[in-house]
């Protein structure tokens, strides 16, 4: 029993022995597996890429790898991709020539082995596949797909520029995936036509395969009878900068018949109060349009049609500033751009209309928060005031003749506005305004606000919106004094030039002593430029 005992260990290795031998595949057995991988699937024109092949010992639904394999590699087209064996799995694709090849491995030692195959395609840095979708308006967006295409340097549909989608620079505008494949998305912007896409990129002009089919139209369309309804509480197309509730600089002004007026108008919407600012910019067609805000606006059939806001509304814009359904339009120069920042907005309703007479890019933009367009000229502490209605809800600034106001407000954005409601008590009180900027003895002022001196409509002193009184020299140095009966009164600061500015006002039934006086503004003659489209609204 003992030499039993002695052999049993040596026994059991060797049938465990003969068993491992007997499951391991031989050299005809189909249970091996070949796998063939690269870092990528793109490999250049003229450059190296490294592949490795393995041999795997297929077990049911397991694999095990094989060690030791010897493997012989080929090419499916020596004209697009050469390859070299370089010994223990591991082999060199160079790119010849641009094209799709298929690379193999064969396990040596094992016949009935499928071969490893990997799919290469060999491609000069930048080529283009394809541009998707085929079919677009102004302010759609088109997708670049290819090799290298993330490095495209600029982009044309019909000689007129495509730029980044969304935010070159803020968001992430190109792709690259572990294949080798890119991606670069752009805005379709005004005034491209029907046209392969161009592009120029490290060294490369090109040309798309396919052509690009652009509607001479954007893709707010049909905004002119209806308005076109922006959801501000809707979900951020954009997640990491939640505060763009609304973005697109690829609009358009289409154009118009000869002699007539072209119209986009935008409703937004909200439930929650919040702070807005809105921004229309137009800088290739400045002069020829003119855009306002308003809180009740109607489309009224005819020939030609027109626009009505409503009987008690307000309107905002340059050049554009009723109160209380009276039209008061004080000139202002026409600026490239739009922007009103509006301070705790209530749920609602916001009208735009935008009004043109020439075609060209615009775009539209809508931030949550308030936003100034000069760092050094903050938001003052009297927003919201850019209406007479604001005015109204913050309430009598003073009362006259007993006592005075006198503060520090800011023309925060180009052409802002300020509406100050006072009132005055006596039957013929004497009340002398003044205002000046607050800027340092170096600084040339270029700033030029004007004052109007407005009744309140129904506020005792007359039933509808009166001028009384105006003081527009050129600056934002200025003074006027009003023999005012009793009732309600709106100071209006309106500025004119579109420079912001900090400045001093003075509201009194004295003479504002003490007040300061402003630095010496630069030379400037100031001429009577209003709106262009100033007289194109309908009352």
């Amino acid at each position: 029993m003992r030499g039993i005992d002695r052999a049993t260990p040596i026994v059991i290795v060797a049938m465990a022995l003969t068993g491992v031998t007997c499951a391991f595949p031989t050299d005809k057995s189909d249970k091996v597996l070949v796998t063939l991988e690269g870092p990528s699937h793109v490999v250049l024109r003229g450059q190296e890429m490294s592949v490795h092949a393995r041999a795997w010992r297929v077990i049911g639904p397991d694999t095990q790898p094989i060690r030791n394999v010897a493997f012989a590699f080929g090419t499916g087209s020596t004209t697009t991709a050469t390859v070299q064996n370089d010994g223990g799995g591991y082999a060199t694709v160079t790119g010849v020539n641009s094209g799709m090849v298929d690379i193999t491995a064969r396990a040596i030692s094992f016949e009935q082995a499928p071969e490893g195959n990997l799919f290469l395609r060999v491609s000069s840095p930048l080529e283009v596949d394809s541009v998707r979708p085929s079919i677009v308006r102004f302010g759609d967006t088109i997708t670049v797909y290819g090799v290298g295409v993330d490095s495209i340097f600029i982009a044309f549909l019909a000689n007129a520029t495509q730029f980044d989608y969304p935010l070159p620079g803020i968001l992430p505008t190109r792709t690259r995936d572990s294949l080798g494949f890119s991606t670069a998305t752009f805005w379709v912007t005004p005034p491209a036509h029907t046209d392969r896409l161009s592009f120029i990129g490290p060294g490369v002009f090109g040309n798309a395969p396919d052509t690009t089919k652009v509607l001479p139209f954007d893709v707010l369309e049909p905004n002119e009878v209806a308005p076109h309804t922006i959801n501000l509480d809707a979900p951020p197309r954009f997640p990491l900068i939640p505060q763009i509730k609304f973005l697109n600089p690829a609009l358009a002004f289409e154009p118009t018949k000869r002699d007539s007026i072209g119209v986009d108008w935008y409703r937004f919407t909200q439930t929650t109060a919040r702070d807005l600012t809105i921004i229309l910019s137009a800088p290739e067609v400045r002069g020829t349009f003119s855009t306002f805000l308003s809180d009740s606006l109607t489309f009224v059939p005819g020939t030609p049609p027109s626009y009505t806001i409503g009987p008690t509304a307000w309107t905002l814009g340059p050049g554009s500033h009723d109160c209380k359904g009276f039209v008061f339009e004080p000139a202002e120069t026409q600026p490239e751009s739009t922007i009103v920042a509006l301070r705790g907005m209530p749920p609602g309703r916001l009208q735009a209309l935008a009004l043109y007479t020439q075609p060209g890019r615009y775009g539209l933009a809508v931030f949550e928060g308030y936003i100034t367009s000069d760092p050094t000229v903050p938001r003052d502490a009297h927003e919201e005031d850019d209406f007479c209605d604001a005015a109204d809800a913050r309430g009598l600034a003073v009362t006259l003749p007993g006592g005075s106001f006198r503060d520090t407000l800011t023309i925060d954005n180009p052409h802002d506005i300020d509406w100050i409601r006072f009132r005055v008590t006596g039957l013929a009180t004497a009340v002398t305004i003044k205002i000046a900027a607050v800027t340092s003895a170096a600084t040339v002022d270029s700033s030029d606000v004007d004052l109007f001196l407005l009744t309140v409509p129904g506020g005792g002193a007359s039933s509808t919106l009166d001028i009384l009184n105006r003081s527009d020299a050129a600056g934002s140095t200025e003074t006027m004094t009003s023999l005012l009966g009793a009732g309600d009164y709106y100071l209006v600061a309106v500025d004119y030039q579109g420079v912001p500015v900090v400045y001093d006002v003075c509201i009194s039934a004295g003479a504002c002593p003490g007040f300061p006086s402003a630095p010496a503004p630069a030379a400037a003659r100031k001429s009577p430029v209003a709106p262009v489209l100033r007289g194109i609204r309908a009352p």
